[in-house]
């Protein structure tokens, strides 16, 4: 039987396959104002294309702006345009790497017709009035429940929006799996996006059964070892004491210390800050310090307890290994006077030593973690079915989404073809505990990675993108059989379909639990064991986040919400796109091939290599390519009727890279001052090895010798021989006194600093002269200066920072 396409003038021939559930959602899209809830794995970014295309070609001077939150997301919807539609020349993807004056050209182009982009990006060329926003006709806001608060959607919708001719006010696309179980924040996402109607589509729905999998839910639990309980009830003896001198003191309002929640002790921290001089302008008059000294001592108690509740559902949800790594971080790093009393207390240090003892090293999960991938990766598949009853305390929790329908399915299953290897994806809320389980698995030879995110912590560097894609590919090729990861695998990341999901812990958000669990279930059956300390932290998130997915079906089932409409630009009198303008014969795509197996609409998009012009193409420069690319990209291209024409904003594109090249590099040269500046500050009067410099910095070595150059015109550093630099103040003698300061707190204008563990003072800024980088809470470092009291208030004058 033959299968069914989506047709239209602007896809590739034969390329997405037909499914009823996205044409009805592209039909009531048309033209108002919408949010789209799709259950993950069912193609929202098809919808997403399906939608831009139609606009593209009925409205031939349209532009699309199409938002994701994170990078790697944004080039996933590239590559897709790239791969099905026949205007792939005419996207792009924006990223900071690109400076702001070539964005300005960018967005001015009339070759370009879909930007693809980070909303941080967007939301500074809009404040840099460098975008021209009356040129767009649509804009979309991928992973729409992320429209709160200050998150820049809000902003952006805001600013096409507010104080806009009507007539250029483009239409609204938002989407998103999972809205959330609040119904006001739902009202308030729609609210903010100026939505004008929601779209539901359910796995309930008949024309969406067809292509649901069976999701098999089950809950592993684990009850403590005698270590484990040993450690949890000594800090919750800590908490009730910390919780009990709040309550004995009025701070807290309510008589029994196990009534007393997490929320309790953070509505205190804001009280208390409010009331704390200094921390809220409205109290800067009260002077009666005995107060004072109160308001800080429950200040400091209730952090305790914050700090010793976390102590506690560490040990209880990820074991000693997390719980050790914890506290080993204050050995390395002067500790606050909070930590400093906690750590000296005798039951902590009992804690430390049974840590050291390796007294519960690993918890009771990362045995049954390993039980578990071992059984599903090495067990027959006839015999899976029987998998659960080989896990003590296991209990059934749900099926998801069940549709014996196997019939209707039949060609989904052909076009994905069968897997050669099973996949698990483990989930893990730390990193820490994520080294714990790769460890485990590596040394019980089940091949496996971890895969984290980009920044770096103390003693453990970050992923960068290009290797976070290459973990990827490797998953998806079969490389290895096991990816453990953080957060950062929910959402915005192109993971491949995988057999088995384990949560190492429950999260209690709804949203997080809707996202983990979609990693499964996309092209066969699907299976997710969520592993739950008995009576922890666990037990109370995972009930949180069932609670909350139930109450989000129901508001999605029944929504009624009355929404407003807005005064937007006309989609009454089309402009289509002519046979010549549309240039390129639609064709079948290259990537569905035999050898590719898994059609485009199976809700997993393969990223191959990301193709942009703008990161990928490289050709020489020259100021005579500069000046002609910036006069030609400013103009509208004409209409030859050649096919030709439709590519050459490729070749305009290799050009703007070039141009790119030539403005970054003062950028780039301007950063790297600045971070051999601050790293020749910390190094003191003995200075650096220029050699060591270029192992800390990320910059080519002619950046680094340019920035150098540079500071050393402006007499900020000065050679100490022929290898070495330091900074000019660090050799100069400067009168003062040596202090030691430890910055207590951060505040607008000024800090409050701990002298030589003696005095408090005050350090305004223009008392300052010193790297910014170090004025951070919790930071200690020596300086030379002078101290002074104004007011009656003792204040710190930093000549040079040591």
């Amino acid at each position: 039987m033959d299968q069914e396409y989506f047709s239209h003038p602007l896809l590739k021939e034969r390329s997405l396959l037909f499914r009823q559930y996205q044409n009805t959602v592209l039909e009531k899209t048309l033209y108002k104002n919408s949010l789209i809830v799709v259950p993950t794995s069912l193609g929202k970014t098809i919808i997403t294309l399906l939608i831009c295309v139609d606009i593209l070609y009925k409205w031939k001077k349209s532009k699309i702006l199409v938002l994701a939150p994170t990078r790697p997301l944004v080039h996933q919807h590239l590559d897709l345009f790239r791969r099905f539609t026949v205007v792939g020349n005419n996207c792009i993807a924006l990223t900071g790497k690109i400076s702001p004056e070539i964005r300005k050209t960018i967005w001015k182009s009339r070759s370009i017709r879909i930007y693809f982009a980070t909303p941080e990006l967007v939301r500074n060329d809009i404040d840099s009035n460098i975008l021209k926003k009356d040129e767009f006709y649509l804009v979309v806001f991928d992973e729409a429940h992320r429209a709160v608060k200050d998150y820049s959607y809000t902003s952006i919708s805001s600013s096409f929006y507010d104080n806009v001719d009507s007539d250029k006010i483009p239409l609204i696309l938002a989407l998103t799996a999972s809205p959330g179980s609040n119904g006001e924040k739902i009202k308030k996402i729609c609210s903010n996006l100026y939505i004008e109607q929601i779209i539901v589509k359910s796995e309930g729905d008949e024309d969406v059964l067809p292509y649901i999998y069976n999701i098999d839910i089950k809950h592993n639990l684990v009850d403590l070892d005698n270590e484990h309980k040993e450690i949890s009830n000594i800090f919750q003896s800590l908490i009730d004491d910390k919780i009990r001198w709040l309550v004995d003191n009025n701070f807290i309002k309510k008589k029994k210390v196990e009534n007393v929640y997490r929320k309790d002790l953070l509505n205190l921290a804001d009280y208390l800050k409010s009331m704390i001089p200094g921390s809220n302008s409205n109290n800067n008059n009260n002077k009666d310090n005995s107060v004072n000294f109160f308001l800080y001592a429950a200040l400091k108690y209730q952090s305790m307890a914050m700090i010793l509740l976390y102590c506690r559902d560490l040990i209880e949800s990820q074991g000693g290994f997390s719980l050790k790594k914890f506290f080993n971080k204050f050995e390395n790093e002067v500790p606050n006077k909070t930590y400093q009393e906690l750590l000296s207390d005798p039951r902590i240090q009992k804690v430390i030593g049974m840590l050291k003892n390796d007294k519960a090293s690993s918890h009771p999960k990362l045995q049954d973690t390993l039980s578990i991938v071992k059984d599903f990766l090495y067990k027959p598949a006839h015999r899976d079915s029987d998998t659960e009853t080989n896990h003590k305390n296991e209990m059934p929790a749900e099926k998801h989404d069940t549709n014996t329908n196997n019939d209707n399915r039949s060609g989904i299953t052909t076009e994905i073809g069968n897997l050669s290897k099973r996949k698990i994806l483990i989930f893990s809320q730390y990193r820490d505990t994520l080294e714990e389980i790769t460890n485990l698995l590596n040394k019980n030879d089940i091949l496996c990675k971890g895969f984290y995110g980009q920044s770096s912590k103390k003693n453990q560097k970050g992923i960068n993108q290009d290797k976070q894609l290459s973990i990827l590919n490797d998953f998806k090729k079969g490389t290895f059989s096991v990816l453990v990861a953080t957060s950062v695998a929910e959402e915005g990341l192109d993971i491949p379909n995988v057999d088995l999901v384990i949560f190492y812990e429950p999260v209690p958000s709804e949203i997080r639990f809707i996202q983990r669990r979609g990693r499964t279930g996309r092209f066969s059956d699907g299976k997710v064991i969520v592993l739950v300390t008995n009576n922890s932290i666990d037990s109370k998130y995972l009930e949180i986040a069932q609670k909350k997915i139930v109450k989000m079906k129901h508001i999605l089932k029944d929504i009624n919400f009355i929404l407003n409409t807005y005064s937007k630009r006309s989609f009454d009198v089309p402009d289509m796109m002519s046979a010549s303008e549309i240039g390129v014969p639609p064709k079948k795509p290259d990537t569905l091939g035999d050898d590719d197996g898994a059609s485009v609409n199976d809700g997993d998009i393969g990223t191959d290599e990301f193709f942009n012009p703008i990161m990928d193409s490289i050709s020489s420069n020259s100021d005579r390519k500069v000046k002609y690319f910036l006069k030609k990209l400013s103009y509208e291209k004409k209409d030859t009727g050649d096919q030709k024409s439709s590519s050459s904003s490729k070749k305009d594109l290799e050009l703007l890279y070039d141009v790119s090249l030539a403005l970054d590099s003062k950028k780039m040269i301007e950063k790297a001052q600045r971070q051999i500046h601050n790293l020749l500050a910390k190094s003191g009067k003995n200075g650096m090895d220029v050699s060591y410099l270029h192992e800390l910095l990320k910059f080519d070595r002619k950046i680094i010798k340019k920035a150098i150059e540079n500071l050393e015109k402006i007499k900020r550093v000065v050679w100490i021989d022929n290898k070495t630099v330091s900074l000019a103040d660090s050799v100069k003698f400067i009168p003062g006194k040596k202090y030691s300061i430890f910055i207590e707190k951060v505040l607008y204008g000024k800090a409050i600093v701990v002298v030589d563990q003696k005095w408090y003072a005050s350090l305004n800024y223009f008392d300052y002269a010193g790297p910014r980088t170090l004025l951070k809470k919790g930071n200690s470092f020596d300086i030379i200066g002078d101290v002074y009291k104004k007011n009656g208030i003792l204040h710190l004058m930093v000549k040079k920072t040591m």
